[in-house]
């Protein structure tokens, strides 16, 4: 478990003070995939830098598994960072050592014995999928093989917490993909703890269970992911949210479908649960006396639960617009109006 307790970090340069956290309180439970998103400057950085102490907080507490790590005598510094593996977004690695070097280099330093070392890092290579790549050089490696020997070194000490910063954003969606899947893997068959930092919202969609939305330097928003991107409370959060969906409607659509002699309203409707696969709007357009156009919809997974979003046009009297609504609604669907034409 990792805990933050009203922790500030806070720096300085000349005479001016910057403040890149602002009181975070957090709590990323034992096994969990937590993501912490925000733009740049917004202190994600500072805030993982913390866990394992890269950077010491100014105010506050980061608790290990209940230990306030700041309390710590050097030792029990450097035997906690073992449990701590670090995963970076530009890899790290030392490009004068070989693949098998770079992933031994933790064990290395522990004094680890030397057929431990050979074992250990052969069983790591195997399960990154490079075990035929021991003898080679970083310089030898695609972007996505080099993010895998991060990896591997980062599993040498047998960490219980696992932070990877910004550690997909130097790939390709391709690469992205592989990356994350091979982090899922590792918090399933190890049970690893892993804390997230990105500014990709696709990212916290695929792979976190809850998520953290960061803002100058302070959380705005957090929750699990299916409520953050159902019900994203924060203007930061709704953008993050719809970078993902890409529903945004083009304003010469909007001009487009106007109609002075209608009443034209535009809602956004959100299914969850069952009522994802019912043809709601197919009723809705048999019963009421309007016309419907479907603007935008998709279905996504949030979770392992469907989410379907719908923008839709209602066409007709105010009256039977509202009707429409009312029937609509429900605990499973959602609606709220987008944008609104009158006649």
């Amino acid at each position: 478990m990792i805990q933050f307790e009203g922790v500030t970090k806070t720096y300085h340069s000349g005479k001016q003070e910057i403040h890149a956290l602002n009181g975070i309180d957090l709590t990323v439970e034992t096994g969990e995939i937590y993501g912490v998103i925000g733009f740049s400057g917004a202190g994600k950085s500072s805030l993982i830098r913390t866990v394992n102490l890269l950077e010491r907080p100014t105010n506050g507490r980061v608790l290990i598994h209940g230990k306030d790590i700041s309390t710590l005598t050097s030792k029990e510094i450097r035997d906690t960072r073992k449990d701590i593996g670090m995963i970076f977004q530009h890899f790290n690695l030392l490009n004068s050592k070989t693949v098998f070097h770079n992933v031994a280099m933790p064990l290395i330093l522990a004094k680890t014995p030397k057929n431990q070392i050979k074992e250990q890092v052969k069983s790591l290579l195997e399960f990154v999928g490079l075990a035929d790549q021991a003898e080679k050089y970083p310089d030898q490696l695609s972007g996505g093989q080099k993010q895998r020997i991060g990896i591997a070194r980062a599993l040498a000490t047998n960490p219980s917490v696992l932070l990877c910063d910004e550690a997909t954003s130097a790939l390709d969606p391709q690469t992205t993909q592989a990356i994350l899947d091979l982090l899922r893997r590792i918090n399933r068959e190890y049970n690893i703890t892993i804390l997230l930092i990105t500014h990709e919202m696709g990212v916290i969609r695929e792979i976190c269970d809850k998520v953290a939305v960061l803002e100058a330097g302070k959380v705005i928003e957090q929750g699990s992911v299916y409520e953050v991107f159902t019900n994203p409370q924060q203007p930061t959060t709704q953008r993050f949210v719809r970078s993902v969906m890409n529903d945004e409607l083009p304003e010469s659509l909007l001009t487009k479908i106007q109609d002075p002699a209608q009443n034209h309203s535009i809602y956004r409707v959100q299914f969850t649960g069952s009522s994802v696969g019912q043809p709601l709007m197919s009723q809705v357009s048999r019963e009421f006396n309007l016309d419907l156009n479907v603007l935008f919809g998709n279905i996504t997974e949030l979770q392992g639960e469907p989410y379907g979003n719908l923008i839709v046009e209602f066409s007709g009297s105010l009256s039977e617009i509202q009707r429409a609504l009312t029937a609509i609604r429900s605990d499973s669907v959602k609606v709220e109006e987008v944008k609104n034409y009158a006649s």
